[in-house]
């Protein structure tokens, strides 16, 4: 692992939007008191060039039984790399590991923007908005 990941990139960061697919389900029956149970699965991918690293991190939400509705958004970045990029063979780096593990100089960004237009979304449905925290899910 790279403790100091954040020191072979430039300051500089270009993050975007990437995808949002969101799709309402109806409710098929009229229970009102029904139970749902909510997974959040957060996924990093990322690959490398010689100039760059592109790190595309995607949150989804799916509902058990699956009537509500479904979300997923992406939100990306492109790290420049500095000088010292020759120290590393980045093609030999499991990348998504790397950032999940050493990346709070970017992750953060990422994961606060995912949150917050998951919270504009959900609360487009008529329902209390689902204010998630901006922290990437650890498996059990």
């Amino acid at each position: 692992m790279i403790s100091n990941l954040g020191e072979y990139f430039t300051p500089v960061q270009e993050i975007f939007l990437d995808t949002i697919t969101y799709k309402r389900l109806d409710v098929l029956d009229g229970i009102v008191n029904k139970e749902y149970s909510l997974s959040c699965q957060d996924n990093i991918r990322a690959d490398s060039n010689n100039d760059s690293v592109r790190i595309i991190l995607t949150r989804t939400l799916k509902f058990d039984p699956e009537e509500l509705f479904s979300l997923s958004v992406s939100f990306g970045a492109i790290l420049k790399f500095t000088d010292r990029k020759d120290e590393i063979k980045w093609s030999d780096i499991n990348l998504a590991e790397e950032f999940k593990e050493n990346g709070n100089f970017i992750i953060p960004q990422l994961m606060s923007r995912i949150s917050l237009l998951i919270g504009q979304i959900t609360s487009s449905y008529g329902q209390q908005p689902l204010i998630l925290p901006p922290n990437i899910g650890n498996k059990f």
